[in-house]
C-alpha cells in the first residue's frame, strides 16, 4: 500500500526526513513512533500528497507520488493531528460536505456517510451540532470524515491527542476495528498508543529510521530483566557456588539480596536465559523458588535505541 525508497524532505537548510525507506503491505497497522520533531508529520504529509519528496521515490496505493496524486488520494483517507471541522454543522451535514469536496456522487456520499457513522459509533449523534460534542466525539467525526469514499488506506496523524483515558481506550478499539478491512498508518509520540494497536512499528528520530519490526522483533534486540529467588542455602559454600553460577549467566557480578528467611534474590539485565539459569542453579545444588523474566516494553526499547544512537554519534565525533 505504501512504498517509499530513500525519501528526503528539506525545509531550507533543515532536513526533516532523511533517506527514509518505508514499506506498508495491505492489511497492516503500521505505527510511526518518535519524539516531537522526529519527522513523523512530514513523512505523512509526503504520503498524503501535501508535500513532494525532494529525493527518493514514493508510491501510494500503487500510484507514484506526486505524479499520480489524484489517483492515490482516491484510495486514501487522512486524519490530521488537528482534525478540521465546522462546529456549526451537524455531523451528517459535515460528512456530506466532505463527500462533495472529494467529488463523490450523491449515491456514494449517502452510502459511505452511513457506513462511516456506523463504523465510528456516531449514528446516535448524527443530527447533533459538532460544536456541542465532546473532544472524543469530535475526534470520531474527523475519523468518519476520513472514511468518506471508502478508502483502502487510512493515514492518522497523532489521532488520540487530547483524549481522556476512557476516550483513548474507545478510540483504540475503533482503530483496531477499522483495521480489519483497511491498511492503517498512524503516528504518535506515545509509546503505549503504538504498542496497543500497531502490527509493525517504525521508530524515527531526527528524520531517520532507527529500527522497525513487530514489538517482539524490536524487543529481541533489547535487554529485559531477570529475577531469581533461591531457597536459603544450607551453608556459605553453597551460597558462594550459587552466586558464582548467577554471575556466570549474567556475565557480570550480581550482588545477592538476602531475605529475612535467608532466601537469595538476584536481579540483572539481559536476554531471557531461563533454561540456562535453571540448569546452572540446579548444578550448583540450589533450589529455585521463583524465576521470572520481564520483557522490555516499547518505552525501554525506544530509550535504549536512542541511547545507542547517541553513543554511536559520540564515538564518531
Amino acid at each position: 500500500m505504501i512504498q517509499a525508497k530513500g525519501i528526503t524532505k528539506r525545509y531550507g537548510r533543515f532536513t526533516a526526513v532523511k533517506d527514509l525507506d518505508l514499506e506498508v503491505p495491505d492489511g497492516m497497522v503500521c505505527g510511526l513512533l518518535g519524539p516531537n520533531g522526529a519527522g513523523k508529520t512530514t513523512t505523512m504529509r509526503m504520503i498524503t500528497g501535501m508535500l513532494p519528496p525532494d529525493e527518493g521515490s514514493l508510491r501510494v496505493a500503487g500510484h507514484a507520488m506526486p505524479q499520480e496524486r489524484r489517483a492515490a488520494l482516491s484510495r486514501l483517507g487522512y486524519l490530521p493531528e488537528s482534525a478540521p471541522s465546522y462546529p456549526e454543522m451537524r455531523v451528517i451535514e459535515f460528512l456530506r460536505f466532505k463527500g462533495r469536496l472529494l467529488g463523490l456522487d450523491r449515491a456514494t456520499i449517502d452510502r459511505t456517510a452511513g457506513v462511516a457513522l456506523e463504523a465510528c459509533d456516531l449514528a446516535e449523534v448524527s443530527r447533533r451540532l459538532i460544536g456541542q460534542l465532546s473532544k472524543g466525539f469530535r475526534q470520531r467525526v474527523g475519523l468518519a470524515a476520513s472514511l468518506m469514499g471508502d478508502p483502502s488506506l487510512l493515514v492518522l496523524d497523532e489521532p488520540t491527542v487530547g483524549l481522556d483515558p476512557r476516550q483513548l481506550r474507545d478510540f483504540r478499539r475503533l482503530i483496531r476495528r477499522l483495521a480489519e478491512t483497511r491498511t492503517v498508518l498512524l503516528s504518535s509520540h506515545i509509546m503505549q498508543e503504538i504498542e496497543a494497536v500497531a502490527d509493525h512499528i517504525v521508530i524515527l528520530n531526527g528524520g531517520r529510521k532507527l529500527a522497525e519490526g513487530s514489538i517482539d522483533e524490536l524487543r529481541s534486540g533489547v535487554n529485559g530483566r531477570s529475577s531469581i529467588r533461591i531457597a536459603a542455602p544450607a551453608d556459605d559454600a553453597l551460597k558462594s557456588r550459587l552466586a558464582a553460577a548467577v554471575d556466570g549467566i549474567a556475565e557480570v557480578h550480581v550482588p545477592a539480596e538476602v531475605a529475612a528467611n535467608g532466601d537469595l534474590r538476584f536481579e540483572f539485565d539481559g536476554p531471557d536465559r531461563g533454561q540456562m539459569i535453571g540448569a546452572a542453579i540446579s548444578a550448583a545444588g540450589g533450589s529455585i523458588i521463583e524465576l521470572r523474566h520481564d520483557a522490555p516494553g516499547l518505552e525501554t526499547v525506544f530509550l535504549q535505541l536512542l541511547d545507542r544512537e547517541a553513543g554511536d554519534h559520540g564515538g564518531a565525533a
